[in-house]
This record gives C-alpha cells, structure tokens and sequence, in this order.
C-alpha cells in the first residue's frame, strides 16, 4: 500500500505542472481565476479562537443541500464555526452567499501539507465530507489529523464493480471513515461490500432532497401568463424530439417550453420543433405567440417548473440516469420522466410511491400522461415522510456534531 501512495503521488507532482497551465487558461477564460491558486494550497486562512467544523462539497448543490444543518449548528452551537471547501469556484461563490461559513475556499487539489495545516491553523474538529468526494490525499491526511465522516454516501452500480474490484485500495480508503452515512440502503451495502465492514456504514437518506423552495416570482416567464405550459426540462438528443410529437398528438397545452440540459443544443432542439411544423422561439425573445419556447438563459429552471402544469425531466430516455425530479416536485407538480432514473433512485421511487411521478416510454405515452389527470398524486404524504426524513438527519448530524464538539 506504501508503494502504491508513493507511485500515486510521483503521479500527482508529475501531472501538476501539465495541468494548472491549462487548468488556469480554462478558469481565465470562465473568468474564474480570482482564486485559482487555492487549488496548490495557496490559501489566506482568517485568525479563529475557536474550533471549527470543516464541510467538504463537490459543487453549488452539495454546498446547498448542507445549509439546514449549518444553519443548525448556528443555532445550536454558537461558538463552532463553519468552514467549507469546494471543488468548483461556482460552489464556493454559493457556499459564501448561501451559508456565510467563517471561510470558504477552493480545496487544494491533493495537497497533504495544505489540508494539515487548514486542520492545525482552524483547528478543525472534523472533516464531513459530501458525497462521494473520494480525494485520497484528502482522506488520508485528514483521517490523521481529525475526525472524518462521510454524509451522503452513494456508489453507482458502475463505480461498485470498480470499487469491489479494487477493493484492496478503495476498501483501506473508505474504512479511513469514522462512520459513512449513505443516500440509500443499496448504496449501504455497497459500501459495506467495499470496506468489509458495516458497522461503520448506515443509511441516512439523501439530504438534497430536504429543503423546499416556495414558488420563485414570475420574471422570465411573466410573458406567458395564463398560458397551460408542457415544460420539457434538461432535455438529451432525441429527447426533445419525443416531448414534440407528445404536445402534438394531445393537443392539450397551450405552450411546450423546452430546456435542453446543455445550452451547445438549443439550435438543435428550435431545429427540432420547426421541422414538426410548429413555430418557435427562443426565451430571450420573450413571444407569446410562439407554440414552442427553448430556454437559451441559465437559472430559470425553478420558475419554469412552479409555472407548468405538465413536466418532463430528461436525461431518462437514454444511458444518462435521469436528472432531478425534486426540483419539480417541491412546487407540487407531478412530473414524468423515461425508464432510466439511475442517478436519482432514491427520490424516484419515493415518488413512485406517493403517485407523484409517471413513467412513459414514447410519445404516445407521454401525450397519454399530458392529456389525464394526476393519477391520485400525494403531495401531502410524501412531503411528510420527507419532512420526517430531514428531522432524522438533522438529529443524527446534529448528534455527530456535537460528540466532536460537545457545547
């Protein structure tokens, strides 16, 4: 094992000097290069007479899915303070405006000496790392300096067969862990197939899925006010062509608004939506008289999906998974999504089991769901298992928390 971390890390030094020159092109040009160089260790740490918690997030919807519990420690434990790090600078941004942490910065990218010294000079009383954020420098020398759980725990059914496989790395790895809590119980077994121990793994439930956001106001959308809406949201190829047919064969939505998940394809889905004969336009265009809308700005999501009243989420017609329905869901809306919900279990069949979500396979389905009713959706019953589902959360962090820091 030795030797294996010593090969890793020649690794790492070798390829340092290839990627930052291109890494930082890559942040200049996102006109993220304020803080690139924190990413080397290069970080600016405020003075604290106080311990600190130290939450380790991917990206803006890790960063987000953590803000009841740091709320909570606020609350609870006022001289802890919060302190997050995160691979993206969009997620540190988030995490500065959304949580106030007593700092925040960009992780130093497998620099043992860096997270040693964030831990002394913070004095950091735990490491929570969330997600399957599985940096082996950052495990390893946090797990000698601190106390280190895992929140939030998943293993695609992809990353097992890797991680079982290797498991004489990956298992000494993860069992680095004080304790591992898992989105579900079949990412628990996987976990515990992984390390060889379960006594340290324990299934929690997702915490992304605990906050509901009230309806956003009507900005980008306020054009189409009073207007039935089919939205067809982060959309694939292929996908938007399914969602067309589907608002042509029911004909029982005033407006079809499509957003493919990624902006290089907007051409591509008013492409779509013209060669079936129907008029288009872009959101930017703000016309109401259009029957097809493509959405060519970022962060409208939200609006768009408390405005519909029929959606489609993408990425679940074809190998990507799925994307979240839950942004959905939390307005009230009864969604429909395609066969494939891989990347989002857990919330799927949460929703499958309150009536909340339909499966459809093709156009016709989809036109078939567009067309019927709500087929007894529960919103009720399943906001109050999600509600349950966040007290326990809460209570267990909470209780992680304070055995690190006892107040």
């Amino acid at each position: 094992m030795t030797i294996i971390k010593i090969l890793y890390n020649l690794m790492v030094i070798m390829l340092m000097p290839f990627i930052m020159p291109f890494g930082y092109l890559y942040a200049l040009k996102r006109g993220e290069d304020k803080d690139f160089f924190q990413r080397l260790g290069f970080i600016t740490l405020p003075e604290t007479d106080s311990p600190s918690i130290w939450f380790h997030c991917a990206s803006v919807g890790e960063v987000r899915s953590i803000k009841l519990i740091t709320d909570m420690m606020k609350k609870d434990i006022p001289g802890l303070k919060v302190v997050v790090s995160t691979t993206s600078a969009t997620g540190k941004a988030e995490a500065e405006k959304s949580i106030e942490p007593h700092t925040a910065f960009l992780l130093p990218l497998e620099n043992p000496m860096a997270v040693a010294h964030i831990i002394s000079y913070l004095n950091v009383k735990a490491l929570i790392i969330v997600d399957t954020e599985l940096w082996p420098n950052l495990i390893i020398s946090a797990a000698r300096h601190t106390r280190l759980f895992l929140l939030n725990g998943r293993m695609s059914d992809k990353s097992f067969k890797s991680y079982r496989r290797y498991r004489f790395l990956f298992g000494r790895m993860l069992r680095k862990f004080e304790h591992i809590y898992t989105k579900s119980d079949a990412d628990t077994e996987k976990f515990a197939a992984v390390t060889g121990n379960i006594n340290n793994v324990s299934t929690l439930g997702n915490i992304k899925f605990q906050t509901r956001k009230p309806a956003p106001e009507k900005n980008f959308f306020a054009f189409l006010d009073g207007l039935s809406i089919f939205a067809a949201a982060s959309t694939h190829r292929g996908e938007e062509e399914t969602a067309v047919k589907a608002f042509i064969e029911s004909a029982s939505q005033d407006r079809l608004v499509i957003a493919p998940r990624h902006k290089n394809r907007i051409q591509e889905a008013v492409e779509t939506a013209r060669s079936n004969g129907l008029t288009v336009s872009t959101l930017s265009e703000n016309s109401r008289e259009t029957q097809v809308i493509v959405v060519d700005r970022f962060g409208t999501l939200e609006e768009l999906y408390s405005i519909s009243e029929k959606i489609f989420v993408g990425g679940s017609m074809n190998g990507t998974g799925g994307h979240n329905i839950y942004e959905a869901l939390q307005f009230r809306r009864h969604v429909c999504v395609g066969h494939n919900m891989s990347n989002f279990r857990e919330i799927f069949e949460l929703a499958s089991k309150y009536h909340t979500v339909t499966v459809v396979k093709n156009s016709a389905e989809m036109a078939y769901y567009l067309r019927n009713g709500n087929n007894g959706a529960d919103f009720d019953g399943l906001f109050a298992e999600m509600d349950s589902a966040q007290n326990n959360i809460l209570n267990t962090v909470g209780g992680v928390i304070k055995s690190v820091y006892p107040s």
